[in-house]
């Protein structure tokens, strides 16, 4: 094979993995860089599928090579753009003749090989009609089940295959692994799908990712009223009751006052001798990185900074100069 045929066949993967791939490093430095769900969507709908040479599934019969591939690819653009225009139709017509996807196939072909289901890509889309298609034939796959609903309710993005992966929403890095539809309708803010979620049984703390929590990360104020109003002991059993914690870790300033000012959720308790103020200020999250706003707002708030966190914050604002609250001042 020439080396121009070549160049050829391989340009496409080289601009996939430069839109996926090559954006979703381990130690998430250049995090400003990562691609939205969206840019992704995007991204795979660009690919030039006559250049596919093979897609690998999990699974040897969800593989595919040459012609297949090709095929393959094609259908899962389609789809894909069937989602994202909320073409019922489109949606129909290739659901009975068999070419729809469980899961996007080219998403577990190059790194970072992970999975996105078409009830995700329907809430962060925000495509109802289609999403209450799909949401009709979800249900919680067990292995025992004789019949099996055609789509799994709480499939997860995960990354099957061991290395991390993230995306970027409003500004912040997400990590991917854990996430389901129900955590994206969360952080979309979509609150039909996230309530239709709910009554269809979808599962809103994983034993299996217990601290990765699209509500706590992303939620906003009605996001938990919902959550309430489906479970009214969400507040005391997320996190061993130390919802606080997570939403400081995750940097989510608008939940963390709404919880702290209309559900009195104590300032400073403890979860393995941290305060929230602390866990704002060491970010334990994806990213790694100090949360100085949510630290200034839980003080200003009324939390009570220990003198390392007073010397902490002093430094982190010497790197990022930022007016300290009124009450933090007063306290010098």
């Amino acid at each position: 094979m020439s080396s121009k045929i070549k160049a050829a066949i391989l340009a496409p993967f080289f601009s996939w993995s430069i839109a996926f791939g090559g954006y979703f490093v381990q130690d998430f430095e250049n995090t400003q860089e990562l691609p939205s769900l969206e840019e992704s969507f995007n991204a795979l709908l660009k690919i030039d599928c006559q250049g596919v040479e093979s897609l690998k599934g999990i699974t040897p019969r969800s593989s595919f090579k040459d012609e297949e591939a090709k095929q393959q690819c094609r259908n899962e653009q389609r789809f894909l753009q069937a989602i994202l225009d909320d073409d019922v139709q489109t949606y129909q017509q290739m659901l009975e003749s068999e070419q729809y996807s469980q899961y996007f196939l080219f998403y577990t072909t190059h790194t970072p090989r992970f999975e996105i289901t078409p009830l995700m890509v329907a809430v962060v889309a925000n495509s109802p009609k289609v999403f209450a298609l799909i949401l009709a034939e979800s249900g919680k796959i067990d292995l025992l089940q004789s019949r099996k609903p055609r789509f799994d309710l709480n499939r997860m993005m995960l990354d099957e295959h061991g290395s991390l992966g993230a995306f970027k929403l409003r500004g912040r890095v997400f990590d991917m692994n854990g996430v389901s539809a129900l955590d994206l309708a969360a952080m979309y803010h979509r609150y039909d799908m996230f309530w239709e979620l709910l009554l269809h049984g979808a599962t809103y703390i994983s034993p299996k990712h217990p601290q990765t929590n699209g509500i706590i990360s992303f939620g906003d104020s009605n996001i938990l009223e919902l959550m309430l109003a489906y479970d009214e002991h969400f507040l005391d059993d997320f996190g061993g009751g130390n919802i606080l914690h997570f939403i400081a870790r995750d940097g989510n300033v608008e939940l963390l006052e709404y919880v702290i000012t209309q559900k009195h959720i104590p300032l400073d308790t403890l979860r393995a001798g941290e305060t929230p103020l602390d866990a704002a200020l060491n970010a334990k999250n994806v990213e790694r990185k100090p949360r100085i706003e949510i630290a200034q707002k839980l003080i200003e708030l009324g939390a009570k900074p220990s003198e390392a966190n007073e010397r902490r914050l002093q430094k982190l604002l010497q790197k990022e100069p930022e007016q300290l609250p009124e009450s933090h001042t007063k306290s010098q």
